[in-house]
């Protein structure tokens, strides 16, 4: 009696451990999975941080001035992805295009400079890759694709590029993957509170530009100025989803289709209902898939 008691108790003991074993290792794949994502975040949210629009006061005539007004020759633009003179995958949320510092230069001449400009950009592209050149068989892979641009301090245009609406320094950026399975990047800039004292958002659409309307009178808020705060959010799938649904050059449509229709007006109470839609059409699909979002406060702003 007793061993058959031994042997019963000894049973569940094991049925408990197993389980327990099976529950700790589907929580750390679940973290391994979005490791890159998380870490691509992070990056993406302290590169954003010391963007810079060094503006100035100056004439806003140098023959005939009649007034001054805030200039800069810097830009920051957010805008649709793929869209606009801005690359990316249309449908993925938005590009965001700035200066900072950076330091990164091909020439040795300004190795160790720590503060050289750069221009930066960030955009999501779906996109194959292939394998290996070694890979006697290059397997050519579908992911959708978190994509940084940098361009070299020695190759920075963005002085010469003085339209209005201007973004040839945009063009012909050297990119590259920062993380895999990023499918969806909104860029909401934003006031320091989401509206000010008579209800006025900053933008109403997500889009930015810091030199629309620069010289017109009066100039608005966002003339060549860098918005107070800017919200990060970016929507991440696990491998499993991805292999099963990132099988050809066209974007599945299981997570596309998720995004349509959302986060086309920036107000508080219409993101969080965006996201929770888009939260329930990704779950309905079959798509594994974790949310990060943060407001990023951009140092170097001077608006009100």
């Amino acid at each position: 009696m007793a061993s058959a008691v031994f042997i019963m108790l000894l049973g569940l003991l094991m049925s408990t451990i197993s389980q327990t074993s099976t529950v700790t290792r589907r929580a750390m794949e679940k973290v391994s999975a979005f490791q890159g994502a998380r870490s691509a975040f992070e990056l993406l949210t302290s590169k954003l941080s010391q963007a810079t629009m060094n503006s100035y006061w100056d004439y806003d005539s140098p023959t005939t001035p009649t007034k001054y007004i805030r200039k800069s020759e810097l830009h920051f633009i957010v805008g649709p992805a793929g869209q606009d003179s801005l690359p990316g995958t249309s449908g993925t949320g938005q590009a965001v295009f700035f200066q900072a510092p950076g330091g990164v230069t091909g020439d040795a001449t300004y190795s160790g400079m720590d503060n050289l400009l750069n221009a930066f950009g960030y955009y999501i592209d779906y996109k194959e890759e292939s394998g290996l050149a070694f890979q006697t068989t290059a397997a050519t892979t579908y992911r959708y694709r978190l994509m940084r641009s940098v361009v070299n301090t020695e190759y920075l245009e963005v002085y010469t590029d003085n339209s209005t609406l201007g973004s040839a320094w945009i063009s012909g950026n050297n990119s590259a993957v920062v993380a895999e399975n990023i499918v969806y990047m909104a860029i909401w800039p934003r006031k320091a509170t989401s509206e000010d004292s008579a209800g006025n958002a900053l933008t109403t659409t997500f889009a930015y530009n810091s030199r629309l309307n620069a010289t017109s009178s009066p100039q608005p808020d966002t003339a060549n100025q860098l918005p107070p705060t800017v919200q990060v959010t970016l929507v991440a799938i696990d491998e499993t989803s991805a292999q099963r649904f990132c099988i050809s050059s066209t974007a599945p449509t299981q997570i596309s289709s998720a995004f349509s229709g959302l986060f086309t007006t920036s107000s508080v109470s219409q993101f969080e209902s965006d996201l929770e839609t888009l939260a329930q059409q990704l779950t309905a699909n079959g798509v594994n898939f974790r949310v990060f979002t943060t407001i990023v406060p951009m140092r170097e702003s001077k608006m009100q």
